[in-house]
């Protein structure tokens, strides 16, 4: 037996024992969590390693910020929401918002959707630990179960794949005459974000979970994320945007918006970075999303600064970022703060309902979870990503998402182009 697989045994085997002496000292249904120190091997991988499994399990759910410092694999759940959960002392809940949450949604992602997992493998820093979730209904045995149906893990491999075909949605056309609709709305609406989904039909079927890793090795400061809750769909993202993170009473958030290509040489790109700086369009476009942000943060009474403003540098694109800053007031919860940010003008556009309403209106597609909020819930801290630089995969068709901020002085075949940089990533995955 290889080395690999002797260890994997292994460590169920040591999972068992640890599951079973819990059992004796807590009885089958306990009230708070077991935390098992395991070897360390790829979360992806052991994903993977489930996902190809004669009876997979789900919900399959793998998360890592973008300042790397906690990857987590979430498999079976113990608790499902479809509201916003209020996490209390060992709970933790992860999912997340549609974009919009009235309205049609897509199949396994509702309006809203919180699972807390039945096992949670955690990798911070060198350590990697298994939290397995008790909440005083589910039972030990139920927990055995689920471990013992659990298989190595699999090498993650290149993305060998051919595209058929593609649509776009608006095409061209359509969206130029969005673009010019969403002008003439100026005095309602200074700012909206319209999107398009790109659906590639692939000659194999798609592993979502080779192409989050080759995503994430591209464009490795970013949030990486994959929701499956049934085998028939899987949403992936590879977002450089954090909607917030809060650590007790801190709140770490930003304004991310404006867009620029990437120089095809250091000085070209050093000469896009600073006009990206100095663009009076794209500064336009950024401030209206710092405004709604403090504005909405001060209406629930936190104090907030704002820091200059960066450039954050990906594999095809840059963007204008502002960081802000927030202490909130010791009973601001977490869904407060999600009903208030989500979607921010970044996504969505301002004024929040007439942006939302146009959107609904005019977009010729369903956006469901592109462009909603992703991430986790604890009572000490909690972080999502919004949505964007998504994919939706079933089988050998894979949906792509892509905005651009439309503005007085927007031009629809250089937002055109935009949309394209912004899933080029994706496309040279599949095409290489």
């Amino acid at each position: 037996m290889p080395a690999a697989e002797q260890n994997f045994k292994s460590m169920i085997n040591f999972i068992n024992e640890q599951l079973q002496q819990f059992a004796k000292q807590q009885g089958d249904k306990p009230s708070f969590n077991l935390v098992i120190p395991v070897a360390k091997f790829n979360l992806l991988a052991l994903l993977k390693g489930q996902s190809l499994a004669g009876t997979p399990i789900y919900p399959a759910i793998y998360w890592q910020d973008k300042e790397q410092q906690q990857t987590i694999a979430c498999l079976g759940l113990i608790e499902e929401s479809n509201i916003i959960p209020q996490p209390t002392e060992q709970a933790c809940y992860f999912g997340g918002l549609a974009f919009q949450q009235q309205g049609a949604q897509w199949p396994d992602f509702p309006a809203t959707r919180f699972i807390r997992p039945a096992l949670e493998f955690k990798q911070s820093k060198q350590k990697l630990t298994l939290t397995c979730h008790f909440n005083g209904l589910h039972s030990i045995q139920e927990t055995l179960l689920l471990v013992n149906r659990l298989q190595k893990p699999q090498a993650l491999t290149a993305v060998n794949n051919n595209i058929l075909s593609r649509c776009d949605l608006p095409n061209q056309q359509q969206w130029a005459d969005l673009v010019e609709l969403a002008i003439e709305y100026k005095a309602l609406l200074p700012k909206v974000v319209l999107s398009r989904e790109t659906e590639l039909i692939c000659q194999n079927k798609v592993n979502h979970l080779d192409l989050l890793a080759q995503w994430q090795q591209a464009n490795p400061n970013s949030f990486h994320f994959s929701l499956q809750f049934s085998e028939k769909h899987a949403f992936i993202s590879c977002s450089p945007e954090r909607l917030f993170s809060r650590e007790k009473q801190k709140l770490k958030t930003e304004a991310l918006a404006g867009t620029i290509n990437r120089g095809r040489n250091e000085r070209e790109d050093e000469f896009l970075l600073q006009s990206l700086l100095t663009d009076k369009k794209i500064d336009r476009e950024n401030y209206l999303v710092q405004e709604f942000i403090i504005s909405n943060l001060m209406q629930l009474k936190a104090q907030v600064s704002c820091e200059n403003a960066q450039v954050m540098q990906l594999q095809n694109v840059q963007h204008l970022c502002v960081p802000i800053n927030a202490t909130l007031n010791a009973q601001t919860t977490d869904a407060s703060l999600l009903h208030k940010l989500h979607p921010t003008p970044a996504v969505g556009g301002c004024p929040k309902h007439p942006a939302l309403q146009f959107i609904n209106d005019k977009e010729p597609y369903l956006r469901g979870w592109y462009a909603g909020a992703v991430g986790y819930l604890r009572a000490d801290k909690s972080d999502f990503s919004v949505a964007i630089r998504s994919a939706l995969i079933a089988d050998n068709k894979i949906k792509l998402f892509a905005g651009a901020g439309i503005v007085t002085g927007s031009i629809a075949a250089q937002e055109w182009q935009e949309l394209d940089n912004k899933i080029h990533t994706i496309l040279d995955i599949l095409s290489d």
